[in-house]
């Protein structure tokens, strides 16, 4: 798997959902100031069995957007985001999230207020391959960083004529 983002070295706790790739919903709640809060809901078992992952500060919502995916048919292509653009680590936060799908987009989403007088860091993940969880961290009220795994095709070219598997590369990369 190939682990991408963020854009920066996180400086709070951190979660990890790798594995995890059947998502059917996303809760996503902001505060005033920045994306404060997400939940995941991966299907198990072929559908039968629902996991909620909560990630993040669930203190001071001011709004809670839910995307329902047409599972299984509708999976992730793209995340597209925007972070503030802080000099201390610490004021750093996932200000705005976008996903886009097989089937159309959802969000964006984003706070009602900035604090940083518009300057942002944006990111944008195409996948490629098959979307295989998130991760991210989160400091004391929001989400401060978020990432996910991807699968490549199932066989890689490594010299012409010669395939190696996905399972012989030994450290997947982390693209920042």
């Amino acid at each position: 798997m190939i682990k991408v983002g963020p854009p920066f070295h996180p400086a709070g706790s951190t979660w990890d959902n790798k594995g995890k790739t059947d998502i059917a919903q996303i809760f996503v709640s902001c505060s005033r100031y920045r994306i404060n809060f997400m939940y995941f809901v991966y299907a198990e078992d072929g559908g039968n069995r629902l996991v909620l992952s909560k990630f993040g500060e669930d203190k001071t919502s001011h709004s809670m957007e839910t995307v329902t995916f047409d599972y299984p048919s509708e999976y992730i292509t793209r995340v597209r985001g925007q972070y503030t653009d802080a000099v201390s680590p610490y004021d750093r936060y996932l200000w705005s999230i976008t996903f886009y799908t097989n089937k159309g987009t959802y969000g964006p989403y984003v706070p009602t207020e900035s604090i940083n007088d518009g300057k942002f860091v944006d990111f944008n993940y195409q996948v490629g391959g098959k979307l295989c969880g998130f991760f991210g961290s989160y400091l004391g009220n929001g989400i401060e960083t978020i990432g996910f795994y991807v699968e490549p095709q199932e066989k890689l070219a490594k010299q012409p004529g010669k395939l190696v598997s996905v399972d012989e590369i030994e450290e997947p990369p982390t693209i920042y």
